[in-house]
């Protein structure tokens, strides 16, 4: 009998403030859709069903579920606590099954007693109508009787009701037998199972009495005994390594899933090492940069008081030509005054100072002794050699009393420098511009090496330890499989040696003669032993058979879940491996395909449930009971989501969906352009159900906030 939820409603449940008949929303059998922004309601509204089912509720303070009775007060409206003295928290469901309604409430009272908000225990009300007669069910056996079995039974609960990444964890593909488990839950191979146990211990109780009954009828044959303790420890060392041999298959499969998950990083683990790596020089090479130019502008301050290179005297070039044009006419004047006709020098003490010497090169002529000294003549480049002779540089640039004092004795030697400043600024300035140039050089490399981390599935966040860490596995790994196959074929070969060595045996004591009674144990041993084997079979045969079934349900559903988009999602394949199962990703050349993204993934699990669901449940091979998800399609694109509500239909006979992705808060009608276009669908009868669309009224705070919904389809 399939359950169909006919409405559902809420009375100042969180933020749905007010009645129940404010507050409800109607279902019909099909896609039905509750669209939302965030913090409008999504989550809330999954939180009734896990109050009413499991007496929880996610607390997204604490980011997991909490109890229910322990959340009352955060579970009530705000606007309700601040507003009303007495009211009720509660959460409704109406759903029919085979021709039966049923109304489950579930509720708490709140007072305001002296002041203080207090609570009672939350309740539950079970009413069934049957012909339009009402019958309330009082007895809480029966109550948990009609949640746990007809609403949506407890086995199949989790396949019900997914939330968030809670898929990931329902099919879990990377845990040992999560797939198996699955498997088991939904085709019931776990009956075949509990069968094959039972038949196993029947026929180990039946040759254990085999053994009791022959050992008193031989023990007083030597050599008969002798061969019985030898068939007995070969049966030992059998029995003991074939189980040694099913742990090493399953550390084995385990190995081997856990490498299939590092194969998608390994080779973006060593690259992202290198790349780090490259990043940390660069990083050294900017700090360096940094330093450098730092320096410069530090020796700035240092370069305007510096007595060889006096930026401070930037400007004063014409002064120099005035300074020597007045110094020649007062060593004219002098001239004129000495009467003797001798030679005036007129030299500072010093002398000659940098601006006399250029001033004799000039004019050709020693103004010492008063010799001519004609260009590139010797006496012309002796002058020269004392013009440029090594400077004494002054180790107190920055002592203003040392500069100026300086400067008023031997202003002259400041001569020379004065017109290199500007130049000597200009080279300063294209050396600061070109390390500046180098840095920005050095930053831009650093953003394209950034670029390529994270292209290769890194950030700058995460350390290079967790690539270290995955080569470190990945070599682990490898040394596993490699080491547990080869122990697989060892000890598989000791039990093939151990097994013609039993036959042996077995025929030289089957020569013995033996005691009639004897005899039936042992043959009584040996019909149990075959009927053991032959259920062991006829489950592994049912097994491969139902593995085979879903393989072929579930690439068509995966197909159908991911047609359309650009790249391809490839094929599932299943390989069982004992009781385990395993799934991968193959292209056409049946090489694995990883590193899909997260909506391929989520695909992949929704397509196993779907193909478990096809495989097992009823003639139409469809779930019998709603299917009711909070925000699954959070990494699904526009196609995805098309084609889920597509496949959807085949496999679900009723889905009611919260999802964010088709709400516009710009958009007048709420809606995004896909999701008038689902509307559309839904209103061209191509998709039946409903659709709702959650609004806030007025936007405030937790003490004033009330959501209402829009019913656009039904």
């Amino acid at each position: 009998m399939a359950t169909i939820i006919n409405s559902v409603a809420f009375e100042n449940f969180y933020n749905y403030y007010g009645s129940y008949e404010h507050n409800e929303y109607k279902f019909k059998p099909g896609i039905n859709i509750v669209n939302a922004d965030n913090n409008m309601g999504k989550s809330k509204f999954y939180n009734g069903f896990m109050w009413l089912l499991r007496d929880q509720v996610y607390d997204s303070d604490i980011k997991a579920f909490a109890d229910a009775n322990e959340s009352l007060f955060k579970m009530a409206s705000g606007k309700a606590k601040v507003e009303d003295n007495e009211f009720k928290v509660g959460f409704k469901v109406v759903f029919t099954n085979g021709g039966i309604k049923y109304t489950m409430e579930k509720y708490a009272l709140f007072f305001n007693r002296n002041g203080e908000l207090i609570h009672e225990e939350s309740r539950l009300d079970v009413m069934e109508t049957v012909n339009n007669g009402d019958t309330p069910i009082l007895d809480k056996d029966e109550q948990m009787d009609i949640i746990n079995r007809v609403f949506i039974p407890l086995a199949l609960r989790n396949y019900a009701l997914l939330q968030g990444e809670s898929m990931d964890r329902l099919v879990d593909l990377s845990s040992k037998k999560a797939l198996a488990d699955t498997i088991d839950t939904l085709a019931e191979i776990s009956v075949l199972k509990g069968i094959c146990d039972i038949s196993k211990k029947m026929a180990q109780k039946a040759y254990a009495l085999f053994q009791v009954q022959d050992s008193e009828n031989s023990k007083f044959d030597t050599e008969r005994k002798r061969d019985k303790e030898k068939r007995n420890s070969l049966v030992a060392n059998i029995e003991r390594t074939l189980i040694e041999i099913e742990n090493a298959k399953d550390e084995l499969n385990a190995a081997k899933r856990k490498k299939e998950q590092l194969d998608a990083y390994i080779s973006n683990s060593s690259k992202r090492i290198e790349i780090r790596s490259q990043l940390d020089n660069i990083r050294i090479k900017i700090d360096n940069q940094k330093a450098a130019i730092e320096k410069i502008e530090t020796s700035i301050t240092k370069k305007i008081f510096d007595e060889e290179n006096p930026w401070l005297l930037m400007g004063l070039e014409e002064e120099l030509d005035t300074f020597d044009a007045r110094r020649e006419k007062h060593i004219g004047d002098l001239a004129q005054m000495n009467n003797d006709g001798a030679l005036v020098i007129m030299l500072p003490e010093g002398s000659p100072d940098s601006s006399s010497l250029e001033r004799m090169l000039k004019n050709e002529v020693c103004e010492v002794c008063g010799q001519p000294a004609v260009k590139h003549s010797p006496a012309w480049e002796h002058i020269k050699l004392i013009l440029d002779r090594p400077k004494k540089v002054s180790t107190n640039r920055n002592d203003f009393g040392h500069f100026y004092g300086t400067l008023q004795k031997s202003a002259s030697s400041y001569s020379r420098s004065i017109p290199q400043v500007e130049s000597r600024i200009e080279r300063l300035k294209d050396l600061l511009d070109a390390e500046k140039e180098n840095l920005e050089a050095l930053e831009a490399k650093k953003e394209e090496v950034f670029i390529e981390l994270n292209n290769a599935g890194g950030n700058a966040d995460n350390s290079a330890f967790n690539d270290k860490a995955i080569i470190h596995d990945y070599d682990v790994v490898n040394s596993t499989i490699s080491s547990k196959e080869q122990e697989i074929i060892n000890k598989q070969r000791m039990v093939a040696t151990w097994k013609n060595s039993l036959d042996a045996v077995n025929q030289k004591l089957a020569s013995y003669k033996k005691d009639m009674s004897v005899q039936k144990y042992e043959d009584f041993a040996d019909l149990m032993k075959k009927i053991n084997d032959i259920i062991v079979q006829t489950k592994d045969d049912i097994y491969d058979r139902t593995i085979k079934a879903l393989a072929e349900q579930a690439n068509e559903k995966y197909t159908a879940l991911t047609s359309g988009n650009q790249s391809s999602g490839g094929q599932l394949r299943f390989e069982r491996n004992h009781d385990v199962v395993n799934v991968s990703i193959r292209d056409v050349q049946n090489g694995e395909i990883t590193g899909l993204g997260t909506g391929f993934q989520r695909m992949k699990q929704l397509a196993i449930v779907m193909a478990i669901i096809s495989s097992k449940i009823g003639d139409e091979k469809k779930f019998d009971y709603p299917f009711i998800s909070d925000a699954p399609f959070s990494e699904f694109g526009e196609n995805f989501v098309n084609n889920f509500f597509r496949v959807a239909l085949g496999v679900f006979g009723q889905s009611i969906i919260m999802i964010k992705e088709l709400y516009d808060p710009n958009a007048k009608d709420l809606l995004t352009p896909f999701g008038r276009r689902i509307l559309e669908d839904m209103k061209g009868g191509k998709i039946p159900g409903t659709f709702y669309v959650n609004v806030i009224e007025e936007r405030a705070d937790t003490t004033g906030l009330v959501t209402s919904h829009k019913c656009y389809f039904e």
